[in-house]
């Protein structure tokens, strides 16, 4: 039982070392580690162009959209174009993204599923449905709608007829999601 007071001690020991190591919070000017580094040889600057001015003295609006076309090389435009060409390809071929649908019916009944499924062409017709089997469970989802915002303007409505309805995540078709407006 004497091993105890010697494990305080030293714990009582090490506690009162670490209180007093020096502060490591900045100050006003100061980093963290005293590193201080002027990187004012590096920046970039920039030199005032004069104002274009005509006869009067006065600057026109044309003498400065020329001067502004002059600078601009005529390939950045080229270049530009190729960058949003490659964009618009690339998002073409995205098919799916992370969006919602409207839970309609979680149940056991394929009676009960065929209704809210009328139910859903009736009311909505732009709207897909989507169903999905787990022995037993059936369940019905609808809608593609790429913001939880969209999915709670038909959410409301379903809800009224449908108290178990609810908003889920799910991986959605976008051009499915662009039909339902």
């Amino acid at each position: 039982m004497k091993i105890f007071p010697k494990i305080v001690f030293c714990l009582f020991l090490t506690g009162a070392f670490y209180s007093c190591k020096k502060s490591v919070t900045p100050t006003k000017g100061t980093m963290v580690g005293d590193y201080e580094e002027d990187l004012s040889a590096v920046r970039l600057t920039y030199d005032k162009k004069p104002d274009i001015e005509n006869r009067e003295g006065k600057a026109t609006k044309d003498n400065v959209y020329t001067a502004v076309k002059d600078e601009i090389p005529l390939n950045v435009n080229r270049q530009v174009d190729k960058a949003l060409d490659s964009i618009s390809v690339h998002n073409k071929n995205i098919r799916y993204a992370a969006g919602y649908r409207i839970q309609v019916y979680v149940g056991n009944e394929r009676r009960e599923l065929d209704e809210a499924r009328s139910y859903i062409y009736q009311n909505f017709p732009d709207m897909n449905t989507y169903v999905t089997f787990s022995q037993p469970t059936y369940r019905l989802k609808a809608g593609d709608f790429t913001s939880k915002m969209d999915a709670e303007r038909f959410y409301n409505s379903i809800r009224q007829r449908y108290s178990m309805a609810m908003i889920v995540p799910e991986r959605i078709d976008i051009r499915k999601s662009m039909q339902t407006r």
